[in-house]
């Protein structure tokens, strides 16, 4: 067994999964193969309904696998008992406990089931786990509230809280910034990063958070299809066209220069742009947004060129036969809608 072997904690070979229903299987991804490494964060992806909620079901011995198998730290999954697994992976829902009447705390709590006696009495070892849970979550001062007094981000803290109480090799999350802002998106995804880096426990999430999964995941898992899973890093999944082949639509172009999907819209008119480059690739959004292609061609005579001044940025604006400068995005849409 090699250094690499070691590092793996989930391994995944000619994995199939689905249901089955009148002693027919319905598959609904097939054939997957996939690690998950000691210390790191992978992001699980793909279209609504593609089957991303069922194969972390299955991987949680939730529900059965099809066929195929997987391996815990070098164990089959089935080898394990229900305690051992427990003491394993953390798993963490979207969908709300109804538990209005219990505390943060006590929530956190649940997270040392595992390891009490049939009791459930906490030992001073078992409150240490949930004070330092409460601590890296920065949830101690929601401590005494009620669980059904939190804000959406607060809520999906204290789960992931009750996850790192339970002290388990890897956390496995479904969907876990669903409903959440922006702001809270990031603060969610940022405390997963930094726990896997930190704690070298392995995180696996599925989310919908495309773009900022680029910025945040060690390793993509894409699901393009149902028989076929592609995974790698971010970067690798980018340069091979992946992102591109997983929103395969007329209307979304993923811009792999920067990162980030951008929705095309029909564009009849051409200029030229040139000069600084924050301003020019926040000109070319606008432009774009307004109908207008930014060409190096010499098919037209309008060119734009952005100048960082003493004041800010500037635009001048050159037909060929006027030149006028504007000193803001709006004015300069202004000047070329009357062209």
């Amino acid at each position: 067994m090699t250094g690499e072997d070691k590092n793996i904690v989930i391994e995944l070979r000619d994995l199939s999964v689905g249901y089955t229903k009148k002693k027919t299987r319905l598959y609904i991804l097939k054939d997957l193969n996939a690690n998950l490494y000691k210390g790191e964060m992978v992001c699980l992806v793909g279209e609504n309904g593609i089957g991303k909620s069922t194969l972390l079901r299955t991987i949680s011995r939730v529900q059965p696998p099809l066929s195929g198998k997987i391996r815990i730290n070098q164990r089959q999954l089935q080898e394990f008992s229900s305690q051992e697994l427990a003491r394993t992976i953390s798993l963490v829902l979207t969908d709300r406990i109804y538990a209005g009447n219990l505390t943060v705390r006590e929530i956190v709590s649940l997270g040392r089931h595992p390891y009490t006696n049939w009791l459930g009495n906490l030992s001073k070892e078992d409150q240490k786990k949930i004070d330092w849970a409460l601590d890296i979550t920065g949830t101690q001062y929601l401590e005494d509230q009620f669980i059904s007094e939190l804000s959406d981000g607060q809520y999906q803290k204290t789960l992931i809280a009750r996850a790192l109480a339970q002290d388990s090799d890897m956390i496995i999350l479904d969907e876990p910034t669903a409903h959440l802002d922006l702001t809270n998106k990031i603060i969610i995804l940022k405390l997963l990063k930094e726990l896997a880096g930190n704690t070298g426990k392995s995180i696996l999430m599925a989310t919908h958070e495309l773009e900022l999964s680029l910025q945040i995941a060690d390793y993509i898992w894409m699901a393009l299809s149902q028989d076929l899973m592609v995974t790698g890093t971010p970067e690798d999944l980018v340069f091979n066209g992946s992102f591109n082949k997983m929103i395969n639509h007329e209307s979304i172009h993923f811009d792999d220069s920067h990162g980030r999907f951008i929705i095309k819209n029909k564009t009849d008119r051409l200029c030229k742009l040139s000069g600084d480059k924050t301003g020019s690739y926040l000109t070319k959004n606008a432009l774009q947004r307004k109908g207008w292609t930014v060409t190096k061609s010499d098919q037209t005579d309008i060119s734009i060129e952005i100048k960082m001044e003493t004041t800010g940025l500037s635009w001048l604006v050159d037909t060929g036969k006027q030149k006028e400068i504007v000193s803001s995005i709006e004015e300069l849409l202004g000047l070329l809608n009357k062209m």
